[in-house]
């Protein structure tokens, strides 16, 4: 059957960030308990059955992010949550992921719900000098995107694809906070 038809009681995730920060590998780790680098093209959606729900989440690929932007607003009308996963082990890129998730708001804003919740998955956080959830939160400056009516739940979960850690803390999170769900 086409993942792409979905019910209507079925929360939808999307999932974005820059490329390289384990998106796919998070998702598949969630889904069969395994983990695969092969990189999305374009965007993947995935059903995911976890504790009494059926979650639809939408990949957004990061090579290709700024090509998709424009379609985005598409993607994320009928959204119960969004979720953001950085490289934690990265400090080159943060910024670049702060300037991504501002663009990504500034493209989506008036087409997402009110009660939409973000969970931030810290990636890789298992490395060595990977930076901590408050460290993520403070490079990304979340506080100052609720001054500009951002209005949203945040939460950075740091995560570890690999083993698992910390990803079904932030998917229970997600749940308990975002709505529709």
């Amino acid at each position: 059957h086409s993942p792409v038809f979905f019910k209507d009681n079925e929360p939808k995730i999307v999932l974005f960030g820059l490329d390289a920060t384990g998106k796919s590998s998070i998702m598949h780790k969630l889904k069969t308990g395994d983990t695969t680098n092969m990189p999305t093209i374009g965007f993947d959606v995935e059903r995911l059955k976890y504790k009494d729900s059926t979650l639809v989440f939408w990949e957004i690929s990061g090579q290709q992010r700024y090509n998709l932007l424009p379609l985005w607003r598409h993607y994320f009308q009928e959204v119960s949550g969004l979720v953001l996963v950085v490289d934690s082990t990265d400090r080159d890129r943060i910024e670049e992921a702060k300037d991504f998730l501002n663009m990504v708001i500034d493209e989506i804003r008036g087409s997402v719900p009110d009660n939409v919740a973000v969970l931030v998955y810290g990636n890789k956080s298992e490395v060595p000098g990977a930076m901590s959830a408050s460290e993520i939160s403070n490079k990304l400056d979340l506080a100052s995107l609720r001054q500009r009516n951002w209005q949203r739940n945040w939460h950075v979960q740091s995560s570890c694809a690999l083993c698992g850690a910390g990803l079904h803390e932030g998917l229970d999170w997600l749940l308990k906070n975002a709505g529709r769900m």
